[in-house]
């Protein structure tokens, strides 16, 4: 399939490696060591604080400078997952969670493959509150965060009590971080449907658990509270950040689809349009001659999204319309 979608692995990513940057915005990003299980990467802002975890079975790419490159074996074991992304952490004001949502946006405009609207409307199918704008000039993909979230049957968003003091110390704010090595959050979303009559499933109730907080109407009446701590996971056996290579049946390298831009995900307010977190994985050039096929990049992406234009306008005179149900 290479001649319909290019090649795939090392071949396709050639002397670029991940680096992985965490921040309480787009703007405010720092180099994070993946897999740095026991000393999570720590953000404070004005919406929000917390510790964040990034998993990549197999990294090496760039770390920090002056640290070493780190697995997580223990976590991944036999497991198909080949990323996670773990954050425990505040509000510092009241949202409700139809206006928290989790995603991932682009600055400049990309080349998604021929029929890749296609799955976009499956994924909807999947989750009906997703929203997406992938033919834009900015190209977005958002759902609200109690349903983008996900774990295995048994294990995924959980939540805890807490209250917070003075000025305090990260473990003061937030507790000790516990989950390294094969220590896993557990689904316990008692405190996060309270007194709500319709959820009726048990605390532990992952798919019952998403599939409640698709109606706009719930979302609309849970509250993320400021003296409340919350965790969230999220993991998938789909794509290898290693090398941006994406295996949904058919193996797709998404470097040249996305422009050689960074998969930028992060949680925000829609209706403030504020951060509270954002974590970028960027495939960067290493070697001495890093840059030396720019020019030659953005002939061929320019050539590509061109193509791909063309495609859109045959097809549907636009972009697909994903709309939240």
């Amino acid at each position: 399939m290479e001649y319909l979608f290019g090649a795939s692995g090392e071949s396709a990513i050639g002397n670029r490696k991940l680096r992985v940057r965490i921040g309480p915005s787009p703007q405010s990003l720092a180099v994070a060591n993946p897999n740095e299980e026991e000393v999570p990467h720590f953000i404070d802002s004005p919406y929000f604080v917390g510790h964040i975890v990034v998993r990549v079975k197999n990294f090496r790419g760039v770390p920090p400078d002056g640290e070493p490159i780190k697995q997580a074996d223990d976590y991944f074991g036999t497991r198909k997952r080949l990323f996670a992304l773990q954050v425990c952490g505040r509000f510092k004001h009241e949202y409700t969670a139809e206006d928290v949502v989790f995603g991932a946006e682009f600055d400049r405009k990309v080349s998604p493959p021929t029929g890749a609207w296609v799955a976009l409307k499956f994924a909807n199918l999947i989750d009906p509150a997703l929203q997406a704008d992938m033919y834009g000039e900015k190209p977005w993909l958002f759902s609200p965060i109690l349903c983008s979230m996900n774990r295995d049957p048994s294990k995924d968003v959980s939540l805890s009590t807490a209250k917070v003091t003075t000025k305090p110390s990260p473990a003061e704010i937030l507790g000790e971080w516990t989950w390294h090595g094969t220590a896993e959050l557990e689904e316990d979303n008692a405190l996060l449907v309270g007194d709500d009559k319709e959820a009726t499933f048990p605390p532990n109730a992952i798919a019952e658990r998403r599939k409640h907080y698709q109606k706009a109407k719930t979302r609309k009446n849970t509250i993320f509270k400021p003296d409340l701590i919350y965790n969230f996971e999220i993991f998938a056996p789909f794509i290898d950040l290693n090398t941006f290579d994406l295996n949904l049946g058919i193996s797709v390298n998404l470097l040249r689809y996305l422009r050689k831009q960074p998969i930028r995900l992060m949680a925000k307010s829609q209706s403030k349009n504020v951060h509270f977190f954002v974590i970028e994985f960027d495939l960067v050039k290493t070697g001495t001659d890093a840059g030396d096929d720019d020019d030659q990049d953005s002939e061929e992406l320019s050539a590509t999204a061109s193509a791909n234009d063309e495609f859109v306008d045959a097809e549907s005179g636009s972009g697909p319309e994903v709309d939240r149900k």
